[in-house]
This record gives structure tokens, sequence and C-alpha cells, in this order.
């Protein structure tokens, strides 16, 4: 049977991409991490690791332990403070969202939750709603904000927020050619080259922003333009500097919903989300 201190170790090497990195993490000296992974590569009968000058990279067997890894410890780490937290009060939540969710409509969720829980770790991470699948299922993520409906098995959801995607360009301006978007992966992105498409504009260069307020700012600027839920248009800093309009039927409804695995009890404070988004 594989030593479950054996897959902790691989997994923060696997994290990091370093034996040093994870000796910190672990706190532990490196000699016990490279002990750790040469006994787990004995009982596997495979090479996990492969350094390519300074760096430290996963063999092929390391890449397809690396997600049963990461589930392994993960059950561990949440059936130890399940265990521990009997009246689920501390239990952290690891949520994930949009960058345009997170800007407009989780400051207020967020508060809620911690004035609810106030002994519970909370951490955020933004993404794009195939990251954010990928990171719930991997359990990397205990829930996420996502755009659109994701059917899958092992997911269940609860809508969260309707929105209205515009056209944002720049006022008093020429209509830039250029669209100005997230990396793919990104739905409103996928719905702006639809309807590009629909109108016969497709395909227009796109410039890749890795931020709202970058996006809009380059907006602004006249670079490009950008297609955006209407509360973000709204409420952004550089809001004097654009104008916008509502994008047509069906191209402009959006819909984020919560996601969360099904496999798993839902700890208190996601329990208190769900409820929130139900009420």
């Amino acid at each position: 049977m594989i030593d479950t201190r054996h897959l902790m170790t691989f997994r923060a090497i696997a994290r990091s991409g370093s034996f040093t990195h994870a000796a910190n993490e672990l706190g532990c000296v490196q000699s016990n991490v490279t002990a750790r992974i040469r006994k787990l590569e004995e009982r596997l009968g495979v090479s996990l690791f492969e350094r390519d000058g300074r760096a430290t990279k996963l063999t092929k067997a390391g890449t397809r332990l690396e997600t049963y890894a990461e589930q392994i410890v993960s059950l561990i780490e949440e059936a130890e403070s399940v265990v521990a937290d009997a009246d689920g009060e501390r239990t952290g939540l690891r949520l994930g969202a949009l960058e345009n969710t997170t800007a407009t409509r989780l400051p207020a969720l967020v508060k809620r939750l911690h004035e609810r829980f106030p002994d519970a770790p909370l951490s955020l991470k933004t993404g794009t709603t195939d990251e954010l699948v990928t990171a719930v299922l991997d359990r990397k993520a205990d829930a996420a904000f996502v755009a659109g409906e994701v059917e899958h098995d092992a997911l269940d959801s609860v809508e969260a927020f309707r929105e209205t995607l515009v056209r944002v360009r720049p006022k008093d301006q020429d209509m830039p050619a250029s669209l100005i978007a997230f990396r793919h992966g990104c739905s409103y992105r996928a719905q702006a080259e639809q309807w590009l498409r629909s109108v016969g504009k497709a395909p227009v260069p796109i410039i890749e922003m890795g931020t709202l307020d970058g996006m809009l700012g380059c907006v602004t600027a006249g670079v490009g333009f950008a297609v955006v839920p209407r509360i973000s248009a709204e409420n952004n800093s550089h809001r004097v500097g654009y104008e916008f309009e509502d994008l047509p039927a069906p191209f402009g409804d959006s819909r984020t919903n919560l996601i969360w695995r099904r496999d798993r009890a839902p700890a208190r404070p996601l329990q208190e989300l769900i409820g929130y988004l139900n009420g």
C-alpha cells in the first residue's frame, strides 16, 4: 500500500516544481523528501520526476499520478478538517470565480460569509470557466462561480446571477477592429465570437488581457472593444471613457452558476452560500 506521506510529498513537489520548496512546505530536510520519493518510485516501479537543469518536471508516469495524488491528499485533508471541526464553524472554503464576478458580485457575499464564519479560512482564485470547472473537479477548489450551465455527472449547481452582456467601445472614437478579451476558456469571449460570426464580422483580431480593469482601460484608450456583463461596465473606474450597448438575444443573455462536487457533503460555509443563492 502507498504511504500517504509519500503522496503528500509527491504532491508538494508537483505543485512547486522543486524538492527544496517541497521540503520547506513540509517542514523537513530535503534528504527526507528525496528518500520518500525514492520509496514511492520503488513501490510503483516507475520514475516520477526528471531534472532539466534546475527545474524538476513530472515524467509521463508522474503526470498520471498527479491527479490521483491531488484527490487522495485533498480527501485526507478534508476528512481531518471535518472531524476536527465538530460544529462545522471553522472549516474553510476555497472559492473560484470569474474575474467579472469577483469584481462586482462577490464582495457582498464574501463579507456575509466572513461575518457568519469569522474563524473559517476563505480563499478566492479567479480564472476562466474552463479553468474553474477543472479546479473543482480536481478538488483544488471547493466551489466556483462559472458562466453558463455545466453538465457533468460529478457536479451539482445552483443559479447564482443573471447577466446581460454588452459591447463596450471607446467614447467619441471610431469603432476599433480588435476584440479585447480574456484567454481561451472564457465563456463571455465565446459568446462574443458567436455574436460576431452571426453578423458576419468574424474573425477579428483578439487582444488577450488578464484583468477586467486592464481590458476596460484599453477600451478607453481606443485599443479595441470588449464584451462584458453590464454590471461590470456600469461600475468600472474607466466608465467616463467608454459607452456600451446590449448584445442582441440570445448572445446577450448569460447566467452565472455556482458549482461544487456531488460526491462530498458541502461544509457549513458552502451550505450557507448555497442557501443565500437559493433564497
